[in-house]
């Protein structure tokens, strides 16, 4: 926990001691992410023969597939943005903020909360307002000694190195420090010289750069994961699952192994079924496995089996599953594995999806104020820079989606019982949403529809309600063929 500024003093180690331990979390979570299981589980790589050669990985990686369960749940079915009045100036550009740029970042940023247990958002100007999701492992939070949650500062640093060539011609690596700090009303920007990696301080202070922003408020934005109220930073959905997907890892993999083992038997036989190679002399046999020949009144070799007892295995895989989804929140029925029966409409999909709806919930929570603060500072940012009004926070509205898919037939049955049977939407616009047309295809279709309806039923007073003087002359011509007939 950082409590002051004094972590960026010449001299002091970067980073922060009291930092290592979370960016470690970030570092082995990303490499969770990725698929690297071998370079953070312990003791994902077992080795199972006794020379030692043949190790067995199998990639099992639920930390991406529920990380991105997440984040399509919330933002996959992109929510509505609304501010002021229906064509009101705030409207316009609350729709211009809220372009696929602004949707595609803040699905990166609920990534990282999910993986990393907070997301960080930040706005700048440059020509215009930008917004930018920021990696947690270059954000450290400066929080008030007696009150973790009131933040005091937010810090964003992040080490590079350039290969400098010194006085005699020769190439050098040398590592700096940037650092912008996060404060109500201003941005400091310093740039530090810093040691090599094996001996890494920070150097002398190069660069420093003060720039008001006029706003009484930080351009940094976090959005935690699960708080408590001793925690500054959040809790992420990895940590409780290590030992579960690494025991399914492990014992995933020994069961191929086992099966491969034992799909290659080996063999035993007279030895008159041996070949001889006329250079070497050595008798083999031709086959898959190996061959023990059996000479007469010899006991022929016995062949060490084990009974593998799979089921049990199948049996433990099971529990090791129903674990998994009691503590990641989820269910079999968030991954599409929908046994016959149990999901035969939206509101039983939805009573299989109840943890998995709690917590995106949960994370509704957190990341619909922090999107309506971000939404406010942009406009305060722009109308500071002569583009645009200022929209309060409290005048935008986020209606978010639940991601399930809708049940069309469902909602019609309970709006056909609310309403005594009665209609509840147009022709026009039924046929409109359902078959996507445009206008002019929309009255070529119900052209259609009338004369068809008008040919099967010539006095059906239906047809009276569109183009009538049409439909007349229509009539007229079908009793006149009827007649000629």
């Amino acid at each position: 926990m950082l409590n002051s500024l004094d972590f960026l003093t010449p001299g002091q180690p970067w980073p922060p001691e009291s930092e290592l331990e979370r960016l470690k979390l970030y570092r082995d979570n990303k490499y969770l992410f990725e698929g690297k299981h071998e370079k953070c589980l312990k003791h994902w790589v077992k080795l199972l023969r006794n020379d030692k050669k043949a190790t067995l990985e199998i990639i099992l990686n639920w930390y991406k597939r529920l990380t991105l369960l997440w984040a399509d749940l919330l933002l996959g079915e992109p929510p509505k943005f609304t501010a002021g009045e229906t064509g009101s100036q705030e409207q316009e550009q609350i729709t211009n903020y809220t372009s696929s740029k602004f949707l595609n970042t803040s699905y990166e940023v609920v990534i990282d909360i999910s993986r990393f247990a907070d997301g960080i958002l930040k706005i700048r100007y440059d020509r215009g307002v930008i917004l930018e999701g920021q990696s947690p492992a270059v954000w450290f939070p400066v929080v008030a000694i007696n009150n973790v949650k009131e933040v005091l500062c937010h810090v964003l640093a992040w080490s590079y190195k350039v290969n400098e060539t010194n006085f005699m011609g020769g190439k050098k690596e040398q590592w700096y420090l940037q650092v912008e700090i996060h404060e109500k009303g201003r941005i400091t920007s310093r740039k530090y010289k810093l040691g090599t990696p094996d001996n890494c301080k920070i150097g002398s202070l190069l660069e420093e750069e003060i720039i008001d922003t006029g706003i009484d408020d930080f351009l940094v934005i976090q959005i935690s994961n699960l708080l408590t109220t001793d925690r500054e930073t959040g809790i992420d959905d990895y940590s409780d699952l290590d030992s579960i997907i690494q025991e399914l890892e492990i014992r995933v993999a020994q069961m191929a192994r086992i099966f491969d083992k034992h799909a290659d038997p080996n063999m035993y036989g007279p030895d008159t079924a041996l070949d001889v190679n006329p250079t070497t002399g050595e008798a083999s046999f031709q086959g898959g496995g190996n061959y023990f020949p059996v000479g007469t009144g010899e006991n022929p070799p016995g062949y060490v089996t084990w009974d593998g007892q799979l089921d049990s295995c199948f049996r433990e895989l099971e529990f090791l599953m129903d674990q998994l989804y009691v503590l990641s929140e989820t269910s079999p029925a968030a991954f599409g594995q929908l046994k016959s029966g149990l999901a035969e409409s939206g509101s039983a999909l939805r009573r299989l999806m109840l943890a998995p709806l709690a917590k995106v919930n949960r994370l509704r929570m957190r990341l619909d104020p922090a999107l309506k603060k971000t939404l406010s500072l942009m406009s305060q940012l722009d109308a500071l820079n002569g583009n645009g009004v200022f929209i309060p926070e409290n005048t935008i509205s986020i209606l978010w989606q639940d991601g399930l898919p809708a049940d069309e037939a469902e909602q019609a049955s309970i709006m056909n019982i609310r309403t005594g049977g009665k209609p509840t939407i147009s022709q026009r616009t039924a046929i409109k949403k359902q078959d996507n047309l445009s206008e002019a295809d929309l009255e070529k279709e119900l052209e259609a529809i009338q004369e068809e309806d008008l040919m099967s039923n010539p006095v059906s007073p239906a047809v009276f309600s569109f183009n009538g003087n049409k439909n007349m002359e229509a009539i007229k011509n079908v009793e006149d063929n009827s007649q000629a007939g």
